[in-house]
């Protein structure tokens, strides 16, 4: 995964480096974020399992770069953090309620090409970690989990509108989820830890996109996007490290999550 990553990320560089003429065009957006993060697992019979709800602020990254008029490049970051709401059950099916600390980093880049006056094809990878703490309470131990993937993306990038002063904009695309692990840590009680292979899954992500264009260098605008995934159940796998260790099964999830981002595009 992290091969895969750096290689795309050189690949991304050498282009922006050997890009040259008077067509070149270099944007950095700077979007203050708002993340509706909603997550559910599901037992073998589709039963509800947990669900994690909440809102989470956050701030992306993008570098854009235009080669030629046809091709350009995207580098892009984003990273949200906050507290959700954790509703679920423990493992004797009694009803547990608590909170999860939740933090999202993404890191990635893609490819863009012009087939048809203002709409792009684009293919993009990038990296994804989700660092989730579920909460202590008096009768129940938290557990830390780290997860990690890879995300391939094939999509359609059009403004649909565009006058003196406006451009709206619709960003489409489809997703291939790869290389999905999760680190359990339950050192908490002492029971140790261990990796989980997530294995492989599909998604969507929507992209609805409105900017004000001004006479100056900086433009201003608002994303609204939708976004989701699954995961199917994990492999079972003994903990090390514990007194004593335990056998260890990741249920198999949905994200679906919402959200709004305010942009601040920069034109150098």
């Amino acid at each position: 995964m992290k091969k895969t990553i750096l290689l795309f990320v050189i690949l991304l560089c050498n282009a922006m480096l050997a890009a040259a003429g008077p067509v070149t065009e270099t944007r950095l957006t700077l979007s203050p974020a708002l993340l509706h993060f909603d997550y559910t697992e599901f037992s073998t019979t589709d039963e509800v399992l947990d669900r994690e709800l909440g809102w989470l602020p956050g701030l992306a990254f993008r570098l854009s770069h235009a080669i030629t008029p046809d091709w350009s490049v995207d580098a892009y970051t984003s990273y949200y953090s906050g507290t959700v709401d954790y509703d679920g059950q423990t493992q004797s099916g009694i009803p547990h309620s608590t909170t999860t600390g939740t933090d999202l980093f993404r890191f990635g880049g893609q490819v863009n090409t012009a087939i048809y006056k203002k709409t792009h094809l684009y293919v993009g990878a990038q990296l994804h970690q989700w660092n989730r703490d579920i909460k202590d309470t008096n009768t129940v131990s938290g557990i830390d989990e780290t997860y990690r993937w890879l995300e391939y993306s094939i999509g359609l990038n059009s403004d649909i509108f565009i006058d003196q002063h406006n451009v709206f904009n619709v960003d489409i695309a489809y997703l291939l989820t790869r290389n999905g692990t999760l680190d359990v840590d339950l050192s908490r009680v002492d029971l140790g830890s261990t990796t989980l292979n997530l294995g492989d899954g599909t998604g969507a992500r929507l992209n609805l996109n409105w900017k004000r264009i001004s006479t100056n260098n900086i433009h201003y605008g608002i994303s609204l996007f939708a976004e989701g995934w699954d995961f199917g159940r994990s492999n079972s796998k003994l903990t090390t490290g514990g007194s004593p260790n335990v056998l260890v099964t990741e249920p198999k999830s949905e994200t679906r999550n919402t959200g709004i981002q305010f942009n601040i595009e920069y034109h150098f």
